[in-house]
């Protein structure tokens, strides 16, 4: 029996979340998906799981995230010893070249903008299973 995949998702956007869901289930990706609506809370648990905790298997990341955005946990997951290859998507409603820049500086292996309908963000599962197939 295979190991499920564990996915961290920092979004807080409750839509968003349940979109993600849908788009996991419509493409058959079997996964534990672990949300945190704050990167704060997204940072404490990457740090409390540095020595001996889960190791995902992917980080999705909002980059407009309350408390301490998503550029900054990129940062913070590409600093960690453990967590510093780790494939990280950056999925965004931000259409600012400076993000996509930065965040290919900060080595995220992929960056997708929000789809703007629902069909479109259900194709997101499709990207998922290959990140993971890859990992």
């Amino acid at each position: 029996m295979t190991e499920r995949a564990a996915i961290v998702l920092a979004e807080d956007s409750p839509a968003d979340v349940y979109l993600f869901r849908e788009a996991l289930k419509a493409h058959t990706v079997d996964a534990d998906l672990v949300v945190f609506e704050d990167g704060e809370a997204a940072l404490s648990f990457m740090l409390a799981s540095e020595r001996d905790g889960p190791q995902p298997r992917l980080f999705v990341l909002d980059l407009n995230l309350p408390k301490i955005g998503g550029l900054t946990l990129l940062r913070h997951l590409r600093d960690s010893p453990r967590f510093g290859n780790a494939p990280v998507m950056v999925l965004t409603s931000s259409n600012n070249p400076a993000d996509q820049r930065e965040a290919v500086k900060l080595r995220a292996t992929r960056f997708l903008r929000k789809a703007e309908n629902i069909t479109d963000f259900l194709d997101l599962g499709r990207e998922i299973k290959l990140l993971l197939r890859r990992s």
